[in-house]
């Protein structure tokens, strides 16, 4: 086969493959593979926060679109640390969810509008930036992946609580 008909076949089957997923919703299969890839790199158990409250730092905020049972306008997945940047152990993570979440993680005591979801994600992104340091709340002892609120401190670190 020349050159010239292996691309021609190349592109046709980048064509009928593109043609195929053009209807298939791929964001629950990433955000699978994204869950994975966390539990794998968390040594096999998602860290769950260990406390029903504590200071800590936001190293990663996440604002992920409606996803099945997740709530009407997605989720918000927050990861803490022990220090600013994404700097020293990890504390753990949780998420805050929308109205409308049905997964076994929410507590529909807590489920937030839309505008309170982007507000919080906004916040959180500026505190991740700027090295604030929060606190934050589980929504109970059962729902350990859930969090209920995360204030937004305005003392530096180093004074004491």
């Amino acid at each position: 086969m020349d050159r010239y008909t292996k691309t021609i076949l190349t592109v046709i089957a980048i064509a009928l493959v593109s043609l195929a997923v053009k209807d298939v919703d791929l964001f629950p299969i990433a955000e699978a593979q994204w869950e994975i890839d966390n539990e794998l790199a968390m040594n096999g158990s998602m860290q769950i926060l260990p406390a029903a409250y504590g200071y800590a730092y936001i190293c990663r905020s996440s604002l992920v679109p409606k996803v099945s049972n997740f709530g009407d306008h997605g989720y918000l997945s927050i990861s803490f640390h022990t220090a600013p940047q994404c700097m020293g152990s990890v504390v753990g993570s949780a998420r805050m969810f929308s109205e409308g979440a049905t997964h076994a993680w929410a507590d529909s005591s807590y489920l937030l509008s839309e505008n309170q979801l982007l507000s919080f994600f906004e916040s959180a992104n500026h505190a991740a930036d700027t090295g604030q340091r929060v606190r934050y709340s589980r929504c109970s002892s059962s729902k350990t992946n859930c969090l209920r609120y995360i204030d937004f401190r305005g003392d530096p670190a180093d004074v004491a609580d």
